[in-house]
């Protein structure tokens, strides 16, 4: 039951009665707040005195019985704002539990939708960046692809549903509106996608299905990072905006970097073009390619959710920072930094590998090590998890090198057997192999050098 912080449920239950006040199943009265988003099935608002919690009113009040439906969807754990208690009488609808220094994604990683066209480098990194962008497509990627391991679609994937924090250090993402979740085996369903952000075949009546969330999900990536829709260039700048838009949602344009086709390419010159290799890792620009090349309007030949969090989380995990700190963010690949043209100099890598000292297998994953802050080694690096979270091994930065800290049940070794505590960061050409080994899990081994950007 939700229950204000400085207010009991009694003295709420005396507020005036007007257009603001609603009530939910428990009895509570709830005061609307400001406005956080609207869509056509329905508005979202803050709540007075509960800073935590937002309240989804309903356009049609027969749409409450699938938010009972969605109630009984197994989502604890995922970062998706559930339906808690309904609201009933005048107004229908139901609350969600929402931190409160969440916005919707619009705000400010879209703007060609929804405000002013910023495009300068000042501009991108002061809103994020790449590693911002990227952590926020990361984690959307991952809510997806958990929804569709069970058995799941989301629908609607619009950035009005996308919550992130406001505090640009944070990149804690969630989702909203869950009406439109929806079983993949007996999808029941009303709404065709949001305007910008449809698959083609949603947009000729098809059902829902993953591989349509999957390339909704591929337009979120394109647009946050490049800030253009992927279908957005010469021939769709040169159309009417309303007929534009119609026809990138339907899949009737070229993707703008589509190799047998180059009549949509993205005008040269454009802030788009001149971004477009530095924010798109070549793993992701791939994606995108059998996403809306191949994919436009085949959905098998799509990757899925699982694959784009995959891709996204690498990508995330070679970013680093401008060595003069500037601001601005990139691949450790690039010699320099884009913005300034500061060198980009020695990067600390940690690649994880099956095997053993004799035969390490093939490698797994490959992550930048921080030398200003720490590094978590994480289930996802080491065996593919992605619903686990907790650090398994923790390296700090020191004068000296890295101090290891791994969780109580885990251990490090040199190829000797040896207890490893403390690492000295290995000169360019050299590497340092440690095993790792944890109960229940598959032994790993650890590369730790320092490279210089190829």
């Amino acid at each position: 039951m939700l229950t204000p912080p400085h207010q009991s449920r009694d003295s709420r239950a005396t507020m005036r009665s007007d257009a603001t006040v609603v009530t939910d199943d428990a009895g509570v009265n709830f005061t609307l707040g400001p406005l956080i988003a609207k869509g056509g099935q329905g508005a979202v608002y803050r709540v007075e005195g509960y800073p935590e919690v937002a309240i989804k009113l309903l356009e049609r009040p027969e749409d409450l019985e699938r938010i009972r439906s969605v109630r009984r969807l197994p989502l604890d754990g995922l970062p998706v704002a559930a339906p808690v208690t309904l609201i009933q009488g005048r107004r229908s609808g139901y609350t969600m539990r929402l931190a409160s220094d969440m916005q919707p994604l619009r705000e400010p990683y879209l703007p060609s939708d929804f405000g002013p066209r910023e495009t300068t480098p000042r501009w991108y990194s002061e809103t994020g960046g790449l590693r911002r962008r990227l952590a926020i497509a990361a984690n959307t990627a991952d809510v997806i692809a958990k929804l569709h391991g069970l058995g799941l679609t989301y629908v609607d994937l619009n950035p009005n549903n996308v919550m992130v924090s406001d505090d640009l250090t944070r990149d804690v993402t969630w989702l909203i509106d869950c009406d439109n979740l929806t079983s993949m085996s007996k999808p029941k369903w009303d709404v065709l996608g949001f305007r910008g952000y449809a698959a083609p075949e949603r947009k000729r009546k098809a059902p829902p299905s993953t591989l349509a969330d999957a390339y909704i999900l591929g337009v979120h990536v394109f647009r946050m990072l490049v800030l253009r829709h992927p279908l957005e260039g010469v021939l769709a700048d040169a159309l009417d905006g309303n007929e534009a838009r119609e026809r990138m949602d339907r899949g009737d344009l070229p993707y703008v970097a589509d190799r047998d086709d180059d009549s949509n390419r993205l005008a040269r010159g454009t802030f788009a073009w001149g971004i477009f290799d530095l924010v798109l890792s070549k793993q992701v620009q791939k994606l995108c390619r059998q996403t809306f090349s191949e994919g436009r309007l085949d959905p098998t030949k799509r990757p899925g959710s699982a694959r784009w969090r995959e891709v996204l989380f690498a990508a995330l995990n070679n970013v680093i920072d401008c060595p003069a700190s500037c601001g601005w963010s990139y691949f450790r690949t690039l010699k320099a930094c884009p913005s300034c043209g500061t060198q980009t100099g020695a990067v600390a890598l940690l690649s994880v590998y099956g095997g053993d000292f004799e035969q390490p297998l093939s490698e797994r994953d490959t992550f930048v090590v921080s030398q200003s802050s720490d590094t978590a080694v994480l289930p996802r690096h080491l065996w593919g998890r992605f619903d686990q979270h907790d650090a398994v091994v923790t390296l700090q930065p020191t004068s000296r090198g890295l101090e290891v800290k791994p969780q109580h049940d885990v251990t490090l070794t040199d190829k000797s057997g040896k207890v490893t505590q403390r690492l000295r960061l290995p000169a360019a050409g050299r590497v340092v192999r440690l095993k790792l080994e944890a109960p229940g899990r598959p032994a790993r081994m650890l590369a730790l050098r320092t490279m210089a950007a190829s």
